[in-house]
Formats: structure tokens, C-alpha cells, sequence
């Protein structure tokens, strides 16, 4: 007598829904992920205990690196025409809420200032300088 072996069907996982779940596990992430838009310039800011937080309409940034580079709304610019750009600006910076000021702490005070100075030289009356909050 001749016994007939059985082929073993081999095990198989369907992997279309988990491909469905992935993809909406990535689109929830994606969609409740908040972007904040940083500048090229690498600054790191002072630390504050009590420091004021700000919120503008529309944010005006100025970010100055540790060696003097300057960035204004994501333009690189030289002293004149950081001067000349925030004088054609004043008047929607001061609606908006002011300037925010992002100076790297290793910059020098000296510069700081000096960067103060074209801030209220071209006409800009509201300001502020960022800082990073002490946990």
C-alpha cells in the first residue's frame, strides 16, 4: 500500500495591510509633526531663567552667527545692506510685533551692541533678543 505524503503548504503573510497601516501611522506623524523653521546659520542662544515669550503676526529674524555673518528673512547680508533692508522694513516689522534678534552667545558684546545700534539707527522701535529657556 502507498501512502500519498501530503504537501506542505508553506505560510504566508499577507503583508497589504500592514503596508496600509504603516502609511497612515507616516501621515499621522507627517500631518501632527509642528516644522519650525530655523535658519543656515548655526547660533546658539544664551540661557535665561526669566525670559518673555513673544508671538508676531509675521516674524521678522535676524540671526547673527559667532563669527559676525548676518542673516535677515533668510538672506545673507553685509552691515549696509542689513541697514538698508531694515529701513525699507521698519514700518512692517513694527506692525508685525518687532524684530527678533538671535545673537550666538559667543559673539562679542562690543557687537552686539554695534548690531543694537543699526537696529535704532534704521528705525525699527520694537525688538527683541532671543534667548533659550533654562529648564
Amino acid at each position: 500500500m502507498q501512502f500519498r505524503e501530503k504537501r506542505r503548504r508553506r505560510p504566508s503573510i499577507n503583508i497589504t495591510s500592514l503596508i496600509d497601516v504603516l502609511f497612515l501611522l507616516l501621515t499621522f506623524f507627517l500631518v501632527t509633526t509642528t516644522f519650525i523653521t530655523q535658519s543656515a546659520l548655526k547660533v546658539e542662544l544664551p540661557a535665561m531663567r526669566n525670559a518673555d515669550r513673544v508671538q508676531q503676526e509675521k516674524r521678522f529674524i535676524l540671526n547673527v552667527s559667532k563669527d559676525g555673518a548676518m542673516v535677515f528673512n533668510g538672506e545673507t547680508m553685509l552691515t549696509d545692506q542689513l541697514r538698508t533692508a531694515l529701513g525699507n522694513a521698519a514700518r512692517d516689522v513694527d506692525a508685525s510685533g518687532g524684530l527678533i534678534l538671535r545673537a550666538d552667545q559667543g559673539l562679542p558684546y562690543g557687537d552686539v551692541m554695534g548690531i543694537l545700534d543699526l537696529i535704532k539707527g534704521s528705525g525699527v522701535k520694537k525688538f527683541v533678543i532671543a534667548t533659550d529657556e533654562v529648564q
